[in-house]
């Protein structure tokens, strides 16, 4: 799987694409803006399949619209963060410089939905905390999890917005930790880590292990 990423935007969100090699296969994960770096990704792969989204947040949708009329892939996200595609206040998009193009979803996610990418699986796992619609993508057999803001290397996502729970983050985080083996996690912001990584260094999630 060839993985390319590109931090988009003021505050850096990560957008990434994500392409299986053999069948050309992508999915683009969170695009902040359609940027030409991005355009130029996504012209070289074969198939546009996905835009999936790992919140509603202003930072990692406001691209969607110019993608989705670019590439024409439909756009899953999980269904309790569905309006803040086009509702600027709930993905607060109004307090910010960003510019924000109402879309739909063409895609609901629900915890476990699994799609197919190539020879890979994404599955998806319904993390709240950050937002009430918080999902992390796991894809399988390569051993990725797309953790949005849930799960940054030695932090968490915050839980202050509108939609934020510290109890609904300190349970998918909870779940995050209960998962076989070691993955890489690649986060909404900031740079990659793994998931034994933050078992033994994460304040946060070395702190649940003792409760």
């Amino acid at each position: 799987m060839k993985l390319q990423t590109f931090p988009i935007g003021t505050y850096g969100a990560n957008c990434y694409v994500l392409t299986d090699e053999k069948s050309g296969e992508t999915a683009v994960i969170d695009p902040a803006w359609l940027t030409d770096e991005l355009k130029k990704a996504v012209d070289s792969a074969a198939f546009v399949k996905y835009i999936f989204l790992t919140h509603g947040h202003f930072d990692h949708i406001c691209g969607v619209f110019d993608l989705h009329a670019y590439t024409g892939a439909p756009v899953a996200i999980h269904e309790a963060d569905a309006d803040c595609l086009f509702d600027e206040k709930k993905s607060h998009a109004n307090e910010s410089e960003y510019t924000f193009k109402p879309v739909h979803a063409d895609i609901l996610l629900n915890e476990g939905d699994v799609f197919s990418l190539g020879g890979s699986s994404i599955t998806v796992m319904h993390t709240p905390g950050h937002t009430k619609g918080g999902v992390c993508f796991v894809c399988e057999p390569d051993r990725m999890i797309f953790s949005g803001d849930t799960l940054f290397r030695s932090t968490v996502g915050r839980t202050d917005f509108e939609g934020g729970s510290t109890r609904e983050m300190a349970e998918s985080i909870e779940r995050l930790r209960h998962l076989d083996g070691d993955y890489d996690v690649y986060p909404g912001h900031s740079r990659s880590t793994t998931l034994q990584h933050e078992r033994e260094r994460n304040f946060f999630i070395r702190r649940l292990g003792r409760i």
